[in-house]
């Protein structure tokens, strides 16, 4: 599926010859599943690590409270110039249990995790990244 942007559910349904979009759109995302390599190896060394919203403003809503957003977790390896790898996954809630399973199925234990105040990437699940 070489396309200069990648791969759309428009290019999809003609590469196949789909006659239906909404099935090319479902395909399209089983490709994409199937790409990601289950046992790909975890981030290390100095990694920044967060939580972030997808989806705008929401009115009467402030701070980590949403009805609509996605939720997203982050994990970006730290480079001496730039950055590495990235890990991302949308999770349902911000809580220590959730991000810490984020991350320590994204970091390799012995890693360096930087990330803000709120800190519950690394505690009480993500400890075990300590070696």
């Amino acid at each position: 599926m070489g396309h200069k942007y990648g791969a759309n559910a428009l290019t999809v349904q003609r590469m196949i010859g789909l006659k239906s979009y909404k099935t090319a759109w479902a395909w399209l995302h089983k490709f994409r599943r199937a790409m990601v390599r289950p046992g790909r190896s975890r981030l290390h060394g100095v990694v920044e690590a967060d939580e972030t919203y997808v989806g705008g403003e929401e009115e009467g809503v402030r701070g980590r409270y949403t009805e609509t957003k996605a939720i997203v977790a982050i994990a970006v390896e730290l480079k001496s110039e730039g950055f590495g790898r990235v890990r991302l996954r949308r999770i349902p809630n911000v809580r220590r249990g959730t991000l810490g399973a984020f991350a320590v199925e994204a970091i390799e234990r012995g890693s360096t995790v930087r990330t803000d105040a709120l800190d519950r990437i690394r505690e009480p699940q993500a400890a075990r990244l300590q070696p």
